[in-house]
């Protein structure tokens, strides 16, 4: 393999790495929120307040990223809107 080969693959499993790195925080972050969500003291506010946020949320972070992003923010939000939802529904 030339140097430039050699090079390009350590980049490619730095970032790889770091993508890992970050996939186990925001999977502990994904936890964290579920058990906010579950034990909030006021389901109803937090469903209002997220549901009155939620279009500033979405627009401020519209473009922040390419389609990949957006796509995965979108996902993101629509996840925490259900489970805000369905811990309301629960009461």
């Amino acid at each position: 393999m030339t140097t430039e080969i050699t090079e390009i693959l350590d980049r490619l499993h730095a970032c790889e790495a770091g993508l890992e790195v970050h996939r186990g925080y925001l999977k502990a972050m994904e936890y964290a929120l579920r058990v906010s969500i579950l034990t909030h003291q006021d389901p109803g506010t937090l469903l209002d307040t997220w549901t009155k946020l939620l279009p500033s949320i979405a627009s401020t972070h519209a473009d922040d990223g390419g389609p990949l992003f957006v796509a995965a923010f979108q996902q993101s939000l629509t996840v925490l809107t259900e489970q805000i939802g369905l811990d309301r529904d629960a009461l």
